[in-house]
């Protein structure tokens, strides 16, 4: 009879303490960070679960904003698309309007739509900027109207990642004054002659920038503090045969990949290069002017298609003591096509890489070439400690280049043969 009461109010007694709300106990600061890992869409409706949520939304000190949220779903999107995009630009100016914070954490905007009105978007950046946030990013794709970034964007004093995506918009700041910007992304953005300049030395704490699929007919980015740059399927939007000057005494790592301005790059003062990763599929006849301003790098990966292959063979043949000496090379991956074939490029870079320790060839058999027979020189290649071969497993050819390495390669140490899918 002891044991039954003694378990009924214990158990009373755990139900009670269960159901006791211990979230809305917590401070208005800890809830508000709580609700920063929503959307704003999300953090509102939190204000319906009970009276101690209804303005806190307001004190999250980030602003997470997607229009895809406010889409109807299946056949209404398209009837109703307007209606929900002056329901996405009340919302905005809502939030804006009863935002407490003086400052802001953080601003996400995602605006898709090709009919959309983005001329509100002015304002909200704006507004924005005068918050002073630390991360702001942009994504607007829209065929109606000019998206305009205003100025004060870039002169956000404590602005430390700034994320742009346009519709191959201009942008064209007066000034640019980002004392503490340190990540800057650009993508789909047609750049004028000066505006990389601009960026790059009106950023005096940049360490890392981004330009993805973006439109640019010369220039110059310029910067002694930049350690990372990354240059992504960028096209020339003039037939203009002026340079695009990359001076950055300060780079570390350099990736370049599917550029159509590759032609126009010219590299200068990289003298603590540490990694570069190049890939490209079109070569210009001109003079590859990228490779000579990459002879302090200590890990180059080059990745041709066959044409870009054939083109820059085409031209060291015509211009052999052009080809630069890369004496802080340690270790080199090479490929993209059939080396079986053609080991000419390979050994361009061995005789003019004195230091190299480790080779990585990257074979491919299904990109053909013009047949002929894999050549190698005894001398070498002697300074190679480590050579990979990376081909798909079932590539028969490739065990030519296997044998080849194997007889030719006799003082390496180290010998391996690496499947890719």
């Amino acid at each position: 009879m002891y044991n039954r009461f003694w378990t009924k109010c214990t158990t009373a007694k755990r139900q009670k303490k269960e159901n006791v709300d211990r979230m809305s106990n917590l401070p208005d600061s800890i809830l508000a960070h709580i609700l920063s890992f929503l959307t704003t869409k999300e953090a509102l409706q939190t204000s319906l679960l009970a009276k101690r949520y209804q303005n806190l939304w307001a004190f999250v000190p980030v602003v997470d904003l997607d229009f895809d949220d406010f889409l109807l779903s299946g056949e209404e999107v398209e009837e109703g698309s307007c209606k929900q995009e002056e329901k996405f630009v009340k919302f905005i100016n809502g939030v804006f309007e009863h935002h407490e914070p003086l400052t802001l954490e953080s601003f996400n905007l995602v605006w898709d739509g090709d009919n959309s009105d983005p001329t509100p978007t002015t304002a909200w950046l704006d507004t924005v900027a005068k918050l002073k946030p630390k991360f702001l990013s942009v994504d607007i794709s829209t065929e109606k109207d000019k998206i305009e970034v205003p100025d004060s964007v870039f002169t956000s004093e404590l602005l430390q990642q700034l994320v742009l995506e346009l519709s191959f918009e201009t942008i064209s700041p007066r000034s640019v004054k980002l004392p503490c910007l340190k990540r800057l992304i650009l993508k789909y953005i047609y750049f004028e002659d000066e505006i990389l300049e601009k960026l790059s030395s009106g950023s005096p704490a940049i360490e890392e920038m981004v330009i993805h699929d973006c439109i640019w007919n010369s220039g110059c980015i310029s910067s002694g503090t930049l350690k990372h740059l990354v240059l992504k399927d960028c096209q020339d939007g003039t037939i203009s045969f002026l340079d695009i000057l990359i001076c950055i005494p300060s780079l570390e790592f350099l990736e370049v990949y599917s550029c159509l301005v590759m032609w126009k790059l010219k590299f200068k003062d990289m003298t603590p290069l540490v990694g570069a990763q190049i890939h490209f599929e079109k070569l210009s006849d001109e003079e590859p002017l990228f490779l000579t301003g990459l002879t302090n790098v200590k890990s180059f990966e080059l990745v041709l298609s066959v044409s870009a292959m054939m083109a820059m063979k085409n031209l060291l043949e015509k211009k052999a003591t052009n080809f630069p000496t890369f004496d802080n090379l340690r270790s080199l991956k090479i490929g993209g096509w059939s080396i079986t074939r053609d080991f000419d490029l390979v050994a361009r870079f061995l005789l003019h890489a004195p230091n190299l320790k480790k080779l990585t060839l990257l074979h491919n058999e299904e990109l053909e070439i013009s047949k002929g027979n894999i050549e190698m020189s005894l001398q070498l290649g002697d300074n190679l400690d480590i050579v990979e071969i990376i081909y798909k497993k079932d590539d028969i050819s490739a065990s030519e280049l296997v044998k080849s390495v194997e007889t030719h390669f006799k003082f390496i140490r180290e010998a391996n043969i690496i499947y890719s899918e």
